[in-house]
This record gives structure tokens, sequence and C-alpha cells, in this order.
């Protein structure tokens, strides 16, 4: 087996020719995955044990990385927030960008608060907020049953108390809470071909498209949430680029007039908070 430095510059070179822009990530996590070390140690370290096994195994990685395979597939795990969250294709990878709804809402919570994850898929939002404050009670629901099974896992790995509602929005939902939390589908029909090619290749679609303009989940979301949320009680909703002036129109036509937009890093309007008129 070459040297491990060696071996690991010679694929990285080859993620940055297969033209994936995140190349020099992905051999990271990709060689640390392999070789069962920690992100913090380095290539450079001297590992006295040669494995060629191990050797083999971080190659196949990069093989599948090279030809569109989400790093996050191949390694089955994905950083958000403060943790790694076990991801697999049968749910959207948590983005950086969704990070802000934990930002927004931290300050918000209270003990004993009652909080919904709507749409949870990996579970990482509403996880990520009982890690905040271990003394909120929370639900995460999903239509699917894969996610929800996925998000258990997620819940028992990082011993979040968590109860899980099979339902497709509000459906199989009967209670009300003082927190909603959603990263509902929200790509409009014409953004949707000018996605990644891996993410349109490795994701689930139904977690991403969200009709001819985006909104179509976010409308019937708006349509139901008043009636599950408790006096005071507040949403938040991710949405596209570009979407808020639609979004503030949808929420004149639901009565909603307690209403907040954050910016991402970009500066671009990507969450709305809303407070229930009492």
């Amino acid at each position: 087996m070459k040297n491990k430095q060696s071996l690991f510059l010679s694929k990285k070179k080859l993620l940055k020719e297969a033209g994936c822009d995140d190349y020099e990530d992905s051999a990271k996590r990709l060689f640390s995955k392999a070789f069962g070390m920690s992100p913090v140690q380095s290539y450079k370290d001297q590992i006295h044990e040669r494995s060629n096994e191990k050797a083999s195994l971080f190659s196949e990685m990069v093989s599948c990385r090279a030809v569109g395979v989400p790093t996050s597939h191949i390694v089955c795990s994905r950083s958000f927030w403060k943790n790694d969250f076990y991801v697999d294709g049968t749910v959207l990878d948590p983005r950086p960008e969704s990070e802000l709804i934990i930002d927004v809402t931290k300050n918000l919570l209270f003990d004993g608060m009652t909080v919904l994850d709507i749409g949870c898929g990996s579970g990482c939002i509403g996880i990520s907020l009982y890690k905040e404050n271990p003394n909120i009670t929370l639900f995460l629901a999903d239509f699917s049953k894969k996610a929800l099974s996925l998000s258990k896992k997620n819940a028992e790995e990082l011993q979040a108390d968590c109860k899980f509602i099979r339902s497709d929005l509000f459906s199989n939902i009967d209670s009300k809470f003082d927190l909603i939390v959603t990263n509902l589908p929200y790509i409009a029909k014409d953004d949707f071909c000018y996605l990644q090619k891996e993410i349109i290749l490795y994701e689930p679609h139904e977690a991403l498209y969200g009709g001819q303009h985006g909104l179509d989940m976010i409308k019937l979301f708006l349509d139901g949430v008043n009636r599950h949320l408790n006096k005071n009680g507040i949403f938040v909703i991710e949405f596209g680029k570009g979407q808020d002036f639609l979004l503030k129109e949808e929420l004149i036509r639901s009565n909603f007039n307690k209403v907040s937009f954050y910016k991402d890093l970009n500066n671009v309007n990507r969450l709305v908070c809303v407070k229930k008129d009492t």
C-alpha cells in the first residue's frame, strides 16, 4: 500500500478532476471514515498499521463520490448545529441555512414548552432544539415511515426524549403547541432543474419540490397551523430565495399580522417567524 499521504493526495486530485466542488472536505471526511480517524487527525499522522483493506475502502468511497453520491450518504452522517446526524437517501440532507431556525428560536424555549417539528425528516431541527433545552416536550412528525424511523435513530443516538407522529401535515395531529417549526419542500418548478446533479439524483424529490411557485405545501401548512397553536403560540417556516413577497401575501390572506422575517448569511430572507394573534 502506498503511504497514507500520497494515497490521500491522489484521491483528492481525483475528486477535483471529477468536478466535486467540495473535493478537499470530501476527501478528508472519507479518509477519516475509512481509516477510523477523528476529523482532527491528519493523513500525515504516523499510524503504523498498514491496512490494505482500509485503503481499498477509502478508494471505493472516493469512487462513489466521484460519480456524484453525496459524501453524507457515503459516511451516513451530516453535521447540523452542534451534532452529527445519521442520514441516508430517504431524507433531505440537513443544510446549514436551516440552522437559522435554531438560532432564531433557541431563546424562545422555556421549560415545559410544547414543540412540534412537522416534516421532520432526519429530526435535526427538533432534536437540536431539544438539546438546547431538554425540558421542552418535543414532537416529531412526518408522513414518511422511513423518515420517522431515521429520526427515531437520531433521537436515540443523541438521547433526545421525543414523541413521534406519522402525519401528512396536520392530518393526524389533534394537539396544540407553543412552537411549531417546519422546513417543508419549497423548490419551485422552474428552479428544480438548476439544482446540483447530486441533489436531483440522490435526495428525495418529495422533500424538495414545492409546486409551481414553491409554496404549495407551505400554503397547506398555513391553512391548518392556527388551529394547532396555543395562545401566544409561534410558528417558524424556512422558505426559498425570492419567495418572501409571495409568502407575505399568503400570511396576510391567512390573517397573520405579527410577522418577522430573518435573513441568512447571504443576506437573503430565509425564515419567517409568526406569532398567533390573540
